[in-house]
């Protein structure tokens, strides 16, 4: 029966310890970079999900005084009735989505007198190293855009 025996002086000892290392350490980062890159489009779709819902929210704000004052029964929008709509929506709505740092953007208005365009814009946190991440800025910018028309 032959046995195979490993010298204390063969080259080739340990190889496979080191291949093993190696390999870990390459399956580790690959973890880390999809649970990263996972979470930041997590939080961009969420992002996104409320700048809808505080559009369609800011499509339903007319401008009351221009709506009356006019008198033809034809929706209008102003800049000012969409972007408090969209804060008084943030402020009730934002962290039962853990969007805290959720805060509107330039273009937030009616670019027709029609339409509510909202643009949020917020920073997503990488979950496995905030203190990484606190050293390039605090995490990574997320913007997104949305439109509503009035009916």
């Amino acid at each position: 029966m032959n046995r195979l025996r490993v010298r204390a002086g063969d080259p080739e000892s340990g190889q496979i310890m080191i291949l093993t290392l190696g390999l870990a350490m390459v399956v580790l980062g690959l973890i880390f970079v999809v649970v990263s890159v996972t979470s930041v489009q997590i939080e961009r779709k969420q992002l996104l999900a409320l700048a809808d819902a505080a559009a369609l929210d800011a499509a339903g704000q007319i401008d009351e005084a221009a709506y009356f004052t006019r008198g033809d029964g034809e929706v209008r929008l102003t800049d000012a009735t969409v972007r408090s709509a969209v804060e008084g929506y943030l402020t009730e709505n934002a962290a039962a989505l853990g969007l805290e740092r959720a805060r509107a953007a330039s273009p937030t208005g009616s670019p027709d007198g029609r339409s509510a365009q909202v643009t949020l814009t917020t920073v997503a946190e990488i979950p496995l190293v905030p203190w990484f991440m606190e050293s390039m800025g605090g995490g990574i910018r997320l913007q997104v855009s949305t439109l509503a028309r009035a009916g």
